[in-house]
């Protein structure tokens, strides 16, 4: 039998788990087959891990955390192939974590820190969004003025405190909750996409569910969100109301439309614009609309952009709209 070429792209198809099992047993062997195998592994993954998280390794104290990730290493030993390349990813995980932590950088707007004790806590500057990857996969997009933080064992408490906003990607991982907790308010997942807005001196705490399935809890409220929703819930006053968005839109604030209903796109102006557009007549919502909405641009821009499009016409009325034929 052929053996198998060990090289980069080899080893980090090995990391990312999309290797057959014969060649990710082959890697496994090669691995323990010497140091400088291991030292090429452990290596590899904390580039990439740290290249993702926007972090150079300069003033890396790499003997220290060498030394902990061969001990953890060591006690996988024995494992079939595939638990073997978990184990030795859960422990690179906390390898890279603890490298974090280890130094303050300062890198296109993003400040990683060690504040509190063990936690690891980024920081997006007033300039633009930033995008992380956390150690479980899942990404997380800060905007301005925004921060996170995490303990440095995230794959043994998948817990994230927000203050600000942030979308998130979560990655699933089977009988691990995700947590992003924010003033008196958490959201929990289990792999799902959503937005989270609350800031520390702000009451108002908003939630925007874009695919899957996240429960929102308080003190006095546990409530299951659904895609296209946002929930608005006050602190202070304790109040709560959900309201259907288009998600899309909502949080990024441009949505590509192929081949939609015009009857859909006409309900998501509504929530956006906070007006009423009707049809004269309802055969007009079946026509199909291809095309870019921004929610930065003005009711009557957009309505150009979508009748002009759709060969409809439409006439204003204060805060209604009607769309007829043209």
């Amino acid at each position: 039998m052929e053996s198998l070429q060990i090289n980069e792209i080899k080893l980090l198809a090995f990391l990312d788990g999309t290797l057959p099992e014969r060649q990710m047993a082959e890697i496994v062997r090669w691995y323990d087959a010497s140091p400088e195998n291991r030292a090429l592994l452990e290596q590899l993954f904390l580039t990439e891990y740290l290249y993702r998280c926007c972090i150079t390794a300069s003033e890396l104290d790499a003997q220290q955390a060498l030394s902990e990730l061969k001990a953890k290493i060591a006690l996988r030993a024995k494992e079939a192939a595939q638990q073997r390349r978990r184990g030795i990813i859960r422990a690179a995980m906390r390898y890279a974590a603890v490298a974090v932590i280890l130094f303050a950088v300062v890198f296109t707007g993003i400040f990683i820190y060690n504040d509190r004790h063990d936690y690891c806590e980024v920081v997006a500057d007033n300039s633009q969004f930033r995008t992380i990857s956390l150690p479980d996969h899942s990404t997380v997009t800060l905007k301005a003025d925004s921060k996170i933080s995490f303990h440095t064992k995230f794959m043994e408490n998948r817990v994230v405190y927000l203050d600000g906003e942030a979308m998130f990607d979560v990655a699933k991982v089977d009988g691990s909750e995700f947590i992003v907790k924010a003033k008196s308010a958490q959201i929990i997942v289990k792999g799902t996409k959503f937005n989270f807005k609350a800031h520390n001196n702000n009451p108002q705490i908003e939630a925007t569910l874009i695919e899957g399935a996240v429960d929102f809890r308080t003190s006095g409220h546990k409530v299951a969100i659904k895609p296209n929703q946002k929930l608005l819930y006050n602190s202070d006053t304790r109040r709560m109301n959900i309201v259907e968005v288009d998600a899309q839109l909502d949080v990024f604030g441009e949505r590509y439309f192929e081949g939609e209903r015009l009857g859909y796109i006409v309900n998501s102006l509504e929530h956006i614009y906070n007006c009423k557009i009707s049809f004269s007549d309802n055969r007009l919502e079946e026509i199909r609309f291809t095309g870019t909405i921004n929610r930065d641009n003005s009711l009557g821009h957009t309505l150009n952009i979508v009748t002009l499009t759709t060969g409809t016409s439409f006439q204003r009325y204060g805060d209604a709209v009607v769309i007829g034929r043209r």
